[in-house]
Order: structure tokens, then sequence, then C-alpha cells
């Protein structure tokens, strides 16, 4: 197998999604209970293969009188939930008011009824979700190729398709009898490329977060809110310290690669909370930044929340017979949606599908017990058991013959450099927005990763060998984005366009 990926692993959406492993709530009320049993069953997979990234978690639900759905009808959803999850996790409770400006103080007092809790999961570093999928393909044999966009599919004599990309100025060429585009909200770009232009089979809806600082009696638990404005589901998540809220839902013609959150945005999701947190002491001037994903929804009308969320398959005729487009989705239910793809190209093989163990089989980080890391700070050792799991000691042996990786270049998280120099060597990291974004998650926090630019010159020449002028361009590069990422106080669609907010498809 052989994976063409444009740009880095998880650059489109999947790096830039609501950090929730859940059960699909919402979808009951439009009838999507099948996408409801699929989540529920996929939720509670993800917590046995990647328990070290996935972690159970409390959702709390505030009902106000007149603005949210009756308490009635949600708990009637929970109950579902309740049944359909029996024995695996605790079963929903309601709160009475007082409790639950107890357990969030901040929550509006006004015509608050009650609240109710579920429970859910949560991905604090869900990047590394994709990064430990593509460890895994690659303990299989797969081959991972990352910054190498695909420029043509065309269909070979015998039936086969020749694959075309580009990697380091170069053009390469493989030929197979089913190809998988999997480019998300690049696909009718991606597709108009070398086909001239096919109907559309996706519609594109924004969603925008915003990063703030944790205000007093924010919460410590995910709260799901409705927006008063148009009745909207909300969650404010506690995230690295700070506080993530989103997302909206936008239907945008824009090209994917120049996307990025609007002021209607951020004036909507400031509103929802100040509607729903009066008492939190909250304004524009508490969001240190946003990040804005692109849902590749089914082509449909109407407004683009209620376009269901399954995925989809497009099996392609003619002259591309034997490429599978797949669309849509969510993050929760990502290896059922590789389980159902992989059946779908045995069938096409017309060879018999193999059992499939991805549901049982733990990713890389959960594989064997974590190690005890008794070389480094107790802060240093909670942080890479959290991100590695059980490869946490791979991270350590780095140092064996370099004990300088071992300094911390990171006080607040205990972040040591063999980090750095990992990312690169084993997990497909090639520019410094990889390993901030995408491995270290540093990059996701309060100052973005800045305090950290020297230490990477340093490793960077150091130990993985790179040119002055490749540091200095990585640098500038990921210097824009984070300016890209803080310009809240004017649209950020007008920001000048930098490399990493350009992606690509797969």
């Amino acid at each position: 197998m052989l994976l063409l990926e444009a740009a880095d692993l998880a650059r489109g959406a999947s790096g830039y999604n609501g950090r929730m492993i859940h059960g699909g709530l919402r979808y009951l009320e439009t009838g999507q209970i099948d996408l409801v049993l699929e989540s529920l069953r996929e939720r509670s997979t993800l917590l046995k293969i990647a328990p070290h990234i996935v972690k159970s978690s409390r959702l709390i639900i505030p009902i106000w009188k007149h603005r949210s759905r009756p308490v009635w009808l949600v708990r009637l959803g929970l109950l579902f939930f309740d049944v359909f999850s029996w024995g695996r996790t605790p079963r929903h409770k309601k709160l009475s008011k007082k409790a639950a400006l107890a357990m969030v103080p901040s929550l509006s007092s006004e015509n608050l009824s009650c609240a109710l809790t579920m429970s859910d999961a949560y991905a604090e570093d869900a990047e590394r979700l994709t990064i430990e999928n593509a460890l895994s393909a690659a303990n299989q044999g797969a081959v991972i190729n990352t910054y190498s966009p695909v420029t043509e599919v065309k269909k070979l004599t015998g039936g086969r398709l020749s694959v075309t990309w580009k990697s380091n100025g170069e053009c390469f060429a493989a030929s197979a009898k089913v190809v998988v585009n999997t480019t998300g909200a690049w696909t009718d770009e991606f597709l108009a490329s070398f086909t001239g232009g096919d109907p559309a089979l996706i519609l594109k809806a924004k969603g925008t977060f915003i990063v703030a600082k944790a205000f007093p009696g924010a919460p410590d638990e995910p709260v799901f809110f409705e927006a008063k404005q148009d009745r909207r589901p909300i969650i404010m998540t506690p995230w690295l310290g700070l506080i993530l809220i989103g997302t909206t839902d936008q239907q945008t013609d824009a090209s994917p690669s120049r996307i990025g959150a609007s002021e209607s945005e951020i004036e909507y999701l400031l509103e929802s909370v100040k509607q729903s947190f009066a008492g939190a002491q909250f304004d524009r001037s508490d969001i240190l930044y946003t990040y804005t994903g692109v849902r590749p929804l089914p082509a449909a009308k109407g407004p683009t929340h209620k376009i269901e969320r399954r995925h989809s398959l497009y099996q392609h005729s003619g002259d591309l017979y034997g490429m599978i487009t797949v669309f849509g989705g969510k993050l929760t239910t990502f290896r059922n949606l590789a389980e159902v793809v992989t059946d779908k190209v045995f069938e096409l093989l017309g060879q018999k599908t193999p059992a499939c163990s991805t549901a049982k089989e733990p990713l890389p980080g959960a594989k064997g017990l974590i190690p005890e890391l008794k070389t480094v700070s107790e802060k240093t050792a909670l942080r890479l058991q959290g991100l590695y799991g059980a490869r946490a000691g791979d991270v350590l042996a780095l140092a064996l013959d370099q004990p300088e990786l071992l300094t911390v270049m990171d006080q607040d998280t205990g972040a040591i450099g063999a980090e750095f120099v990992f990312a690169v060597r084993y997990e497909w990291a090639s520019t410094l927005s990889d390993i901030l974004l995408r491995r270290t998650i540093l990059g996701r926090r309060r100052d973005q990763g800045e305090r950290l630019l020297e230490a990477f010159r340093t490793i960077a020449r150091r130990d993985l060998g790179w040119s002055e002028s490749k540091i200095e361009k990585d640098i500038d590069e990921y210097r824009a984005y984070v300016a890209a990422a803080r310009s809240i106080l004017s649209p950020l669609n007008k920001a000048p366009l930098n490399k990493e907010q350009e992606g690509g498809q797969a």
C-alpha cells in the first residue's frame, strides 16, 4: 500500500477539530440513528485501542427555559445512549439548577432550569490519532509519502490506474488496480485538476474554533450548549490549560487552501458565550487565536448543519474505473470508515475480504505497558507517556548517545529536545510546523510555541543537520501561520496566505 499525502499528515480537517470523540447526540434529532449507533460503538473501540490518546469524559448539558430543547426531549436522547452503551459507561444524570451552578459557576442563571450529564470521550491531542494510524499502517508494510501531491490519475491498458505525484521537485508514478481518493475538502478541486471537472461531489462547510484564556468559573469539563441565536450546538472544552470554543457551520465556495475564520464567526461564538456564560468575565481580548477546518459534506441543498454527517463512497466509472472517492464522516468514526473502504477495495479486486482486526488491534502507542521514565522529571515523564504511550521509551532512547536531547525546552510542559528529533526521524515530520502543530502539539498552547524557536534552531542545526536556509524558511513560515491565527480583529479571509494555510489534497 502507498499513501500519498499532499502536505503533512492531519494538516486538513483532521487537525482542526473539536477534540471530542462523541456519540453524536445531535444526530438523533435528524434521525441519523445508524450514525449514532456507529459513533457509540467506535467511541468504545477508540477508548480500547488508543487509551493514551482517547480518554473518557463527562459532558455537561445545561437546559434553559424557553431557549433550549425541552429537558424531556434531551433526556429521551440520553436514555437512548444509556441503553446502547449499557455496561460500558455510566448512565446520564440530571442536576438541579443549584448543582449545575456549583459545577459551572459562570453559567447564566437566568431561566436556567437544570443540567444533564452524560458520558463521552475526548482526545486532547487528536492529531496524534492520525500519526499513530499512519505508524500502524507502516508497521504493516505501507509506504507513507508526505509532501507528495498527486497530479494525475489515468487508466492504463490492462485496466490498471497510473498515479503521478511530485516530491522534492521530481515526478514519480506508480500503478494499481484500485486507487482510493481521500482528499476531503479538496475533493472537487482534485478531481477537476485531471478530469476537466466532474459534477460536484461535496459541499464545503467551514467550522471555526476560538482558543481563549480560561476565565474565572470556566468549566473543568466540556459543556454542550445551544446558541441562543439559532439553537445550534456549541461545545466549550477545557484544553491545554485554555478553553476551546466552537464550532461554526457555514457553507463556503472558497478553496479550502484559502479559508480562515471570519469576523462574523468570531462574533457569533463570542455572543454565544456571553449569552450562556453571563457570569464569565470574557471578551474579545481573551481570545488567543483561532483555527478553521472545512467539512466535506455530500453535495445537497439546505442548511449545512442539517446535512447528514455519514460518510459517502463514490465509485468512479469509465476511464477512472478502479478509483473510489471517499468523503464525509466524523473523527469518531474514522476506523469504521477505513474498514468499509477496505471491504470495497477487496470487492473491486475480486478477492475475499480478510477479517478486520483494527477494532481489537491497539495503535502503536497502546501496544504494551507504558514505561516508567526515571531519567526525567515527573512532568516530562507524564507528558511523554500521554503523547507517546508505550513508545515513550523510544523517545528517551534518542538521548542515550546525545544526552543534550534530555534538556527541557519548555518549563510549562516539560517538553524535551528529543521530541523534535523523534518527530522527524520516526513520525514523518518535515518542517517546524509539522513538529509543533501535529507531533508535539506545543504549537497549540498559549504562546503557540514561539518560545521554542531558538531551541528549534539549535536542534535542527546540531541534531537534524538542516541547512540554515531551511531553518530560517521554516521559522518564517511558522511565524506567518501564527500571525494569521491571531489576526482576529479583522477577517482572517483577507490575511496574507502562508504555506501552512495552503495545505492541499492527499
